[in-house]
C-alpha cells in the first residue's frame, strides 16, 4: 500500500508540473498574441496619423519640411506614446523617386551604373525580345538553374528588380558607398496636374481645331487677369507652326521657348498653369523638393552640378512652384539646355506616399510594422496597398536623411 501511495503521489506531482507548464505556455502564447494585436493597432494609429497630416497638409508644394517629412518641427519618426505603447512613422514621397516603369534607358543607366542592368530593366517591362542591344531576352532567364519568364509588362513592385538580369542584391539594397535602388525607385508616382489654385492646368493642345479668337477667349476665361502675361497669341502661333510641320501639337513645355519664342520670365510664370498632358494627375514626374541627390542627377539634363544647385536651393528655401525651378535652372551653366531636357520630368507637388508605421507595446518585446501606399485626392487620402511586417523600423538616425541634403 505504501508503494502504491508513493507512486500515486509521484504521478500526481508529475501531472501537476506538466499541467502547470502547459498553462504557462498557453498564458505566454495568449500574452504574445495580445501584445502583437496591440502593436498592430498602435501601428494603425500611426498610419492614420500620417493620413490625417497628408490630408490637411498645405498642398501648394510638398517638401521635407512638411508635417509628414523628416525635417518637420516634430518628425513622425520620433516615438509617439499612447496608453498601451508607442508608434513611429516614416513617410516617403513616392514622387521623390524615379518611376521605374516610366524611366528611359539613360535614366536607368545613371541609376544603376551598369548598361546591362539598365537595358535589361527596360526589356523586362516592355513587350518584345531584346529591345536594346545589351538587354536580356527570355532565353537568358530560361537558362538559369531555376528558370522563370520575364514579365514583359510594367513592374508591380520595386523588389521585382531583383529578378532582372544584371541587378544584384548590392545594387538593389545598396552599400556604404552607394545608395541602393530600393531607396531611389518606385512603381507608383502620381503628382497633381493642377495649377497653384487646385484647378486643372490648361492643356496647350486642346485648341488644335480652334481659331485664334476662340483660343484667346478660352485663355481669358481660364486665367483671368493673367491673360496679358501669357501672350496667348504667341502660344497659338507656335501651335499653328507645329501643325504645319506635321506635329499634332506641343510635345514638351520646352517648346514654349524653342517654338513659341517666349522669354524666360513669361515661361517661369506660365509653367504652373499649362500642361501638355490631359487629366488631373501626371505620372512619372520627380518632386525636386524631396528627391535624393542621386535621383536628381539621373534625370534628363541632370548632373552633379545641377543636383548640387537644386539641393542647396531647397535647403535654403523649398521650391513653391515650377516657376521658381525655371528661374534657378536658367541661371546655371548651359541652363537653357538643362531646362529643355528636365522640365517635363519634374514637379514640386506629390500625390503618392509610402508609409512605414511601427507599433510596440509598453513591454517593448513585441512590435508590428505596417507598410502602405497612400494616394492623396482632393478630399481624402486612400490606402492603395497595405501589408504587415515582422521586422522593426531601424533606429532613428539624425543622418538618415542626409541623402537629400548633400
Amino acid at each position: 500500500m505504501l508503494i502504491l501511495a508513493v507512486f500515486a503521489v509521484t504521478l500526481l506531482a508529475v501531472l501537476a508540473v506538466a499541467i502547470t507548464a502547459a498553462v504557462r505556455v498557453e498564458l505566454l502564447a495568449s500574452r504574445t498574441s495580445l501584445d502583437r494585436t496591440q502593436a498592430l493597432f498602435l501601428a494603425e494609429a500611426g498610419l492614420n496619423q500620417a493620413r490625417a497630416i497628408l490630408l490637411y497638409d498645405d498642398r501648394t508644394a510638398d517638401t521635407l519640411l512638411d508635417g509628414w517629412g523628416p525635417w518637420a518641427e516634430r518628425p513622425l519618426d520620433l516615438p509617439h506614446e499612447l496608453r498601451s505603447g508607442f508608434y513611429r512613422v516614416r513617410v516617403h514621397d513616392a514622387c521623390g523617386r524615379i518611376d521605374v516603369n516610366e524611366a528611359d534607358y539613360e535614366m536607368l543607366l545613371r541609376l544603376t551604373g551598369d548598361p546591362v542592368a539598365a537595358a535589361s530593366v527596360q526589356d523586362w517591362r516592355d513587350r518584345g525580345e531584346g529591345l536594346t542591344p545589351e538587354g536580356a531576352e527570355s532565353a537568358d532567364y530560361a537558362g538559369l538553374p531555376y528558370p522563370y519568364i520575364p514579365r514583359d509588362a510594367p513592374f508591380q513592385t520595386p523588389g521585382e528588380l531583383l529578378l532582372v538580369r544584371g541587378v544584384t542584391p548590392q545594387m538593389y539594397f545598396g552599400s556604404e558607398e552607394r545608395i541602393g535602388l530600393a531607396d531611389l525607385v518606385t512603381v507608383d508616382s502620381e503628382s497633381p496636374n493642377t495649377d497653384p489654385n487646385g484647378e486643372p492646368r490648361m492643356s496647350l493642345n486642346e485648341f488644335r481645331n480652334w481659331n485664334e479668337e476662340a483660343f484667346r477667349i478660352s485663355v481669358d476665361n481660364r486665367l483671368g487677369s493673367l491673360f496679358v502675361m501669357y501672350k496667348p497669341d504667341v502660344i497659338f502661333e507656335g501651335l499653328s507652326k507645329l501643325n504645319e510641320m506635321g506635329q499634332s501639337g506641343y510635345t514638351s513645355l520646352a517648346q514654349l521657348r524653342t517654338v513659341a519664342g517666349l522669354d524666360w520670365g513669361t515661361i517661369a510664370n506660365l509653367v504652373d498653369y499649362v500642361s501638355i498632358e490631359p487629366g488631373s494627375e501626371a505620372r512619372g514626374k520627380v518632386n525636386l523638393n524631396t528627391a535624393a541627390f542621386e535621383v536628381i542627377g539621373a534625370l534628363p539634363g541632370g548632373s552633379y552640378e545641377v543636383a548640387q544647385a537644386i539641393v542647396a536651393r531647397r535647403v535654403e528655401q523649398p521650391f513653391r512652384s515650377l516657376g521658381e525651378v525655371v528661374e534657378l535652372l536658367v541661371d546655371l551653366t548651359d541652363g537653357s539646355n538643362v531646362f529643355e531636357q528636365m522640365i517635363d520630368h519634374i514637379t514640386t507637388r506629390s500625390s503618392c506616399f509610402l508609409v512605414e508605421s511601427m507599433g510596440w507595446t509598453d513591454a517593448g518585446h513585441t512590435h508590428r510594422t505596417l507598410t502602405a501606399l497612400l494616394r492623396r485626392r482632393p478630399a481624402e487620402v486612400l490606402v492603395i496597398r497595405q501589408a504587415e511586417q515582422d521586422w522593426p523600423l531601424p533606429p532613428l538616425d539624425e543622418n538618415a536623411w542626409v541623402i537629400g541634403r548633400r
